[in-house]
């Protein structure tokens, strides 16, 4: 048996076209494995209710828009899609241009304390959500706070916000001093030359960083449960919500509503996704 295995295996002195065979065939089954999951999802989606729930299931069908139809008519699934749009957007905004002064502030001057403050930055992004929830609940409780959009965007801004700072303080610290000292001798001030030099030098690594945070606002399903409403609940709230309380699985309508919760993100990504990869491969080569 030993002997036929090693027969079978491809020896490290096979030629080249073998060893990318087999590289290929494993990358092929790896891709396969990850896709059809998400491509049964969008196929769900374009199913009737009886086709959804056959047993086994049906790969060739006659497309339909029942399910997104329901979503939008018994649902409401496009209000939550706006609740998602402006606190995810909004949330974005402030904590990238928030944490971008905090991160060159960091990088760039040196004050008492300075390492301390940085580790307690990183420290806030390592306490689980869960663990403050209760507080959080009745702080915005009490400030009334509860199923607004303000609340909704000051949390998940201080969310995000240890994220960004450490984002972008690497990027920062990648930038040649240089660059801003001849701004200052030209008679700029900091802000003049982080304004002007330093932001533009920035703005894919920025980029690359909202792209991050609007993912993670985006998805926010724990602190959206308990403290969002029926005027700002959000996608992943509601589909959930839905997939929970409906008795039998209506499998069409949960794919349409995971389709509509991933496109609007997806797209986004596929439109910036030069200055995404160009954003992340800063500060690879010094």
């Amino acid at each position: 048996m030993s002997r036929e295995l090693r027969s079978t295996a491809v020896s490290p002195d096979a030629p080249p076209q073998q060893r990318n065979g087999w590289v290929h065939l494993v990358l092929v089954f790896v891709t396969v494995v990850c896709v059809m999951p998400l491509v049964w999802i969008v196929l769900t989606a374009f199913m009737s209710r009886a086709t959804a729930q056959s047993v086994p299931p049906q790969w060739i069908f006659t497309p339909t828009l029942d399910a997104f139809r329901t979503l939008i008519r018994d649902y409401g699934l496009l209000r939550n899609l706006f609740n998602t749009v402006v606190i995810a957007g909004a949330s974005t905004f402030f904590s990238v241009t928030i944490g971008m002064f905090c991160a060159y502030a960091l990088a760039r001057f040196d004050f008492a304390g300075k390492e301390d403050v940085s580790f307690w930055i990183l420290t806030n992004r390592m306490m689980p959500a869960v663990a403050v929830i209760l507080p959080v609940f009745l702080i915005f409780q009490t400030l009334k706070l509860l199923d607004s959009y303000v609340g909704l965007v000051i949390l998940y801004t201080s969310m995000q916000l240890p994220f960004v700072v450490w984002m972008l303080k690497g990027y920062f610290e990648d930038i040649p001093r240089e660059l801003e000292e001849i701004a200052l001798v030209d008679g700029d001030t900091w802000f003049g030359a982080f304004r002007r030099v330093v932001l533009p030098v920035m703005a894919p690594s920025i980029t690359a960083t909202a792209i991050f945070v609007l993912i993670l606002s985006w998805n926010e399903y724990a602190f959206a449960l308990y403290l969002s409403g029926t005027q700002t609940k959000t996608l992943p709230v509601s589909v959930v919500t839905f997939a929970v309380q409906t008795a039998a699985a209506s499998w069409d309508i949960l794919g349409a509503a995971c389709l509509i919760i991933s496109t609007p993100i997806l797209l986004f990504v596929i439109a910036v996704q030069k200055q995404f990869i160009k954003g992340l491969s800063m500060g690879m080569v010094r």
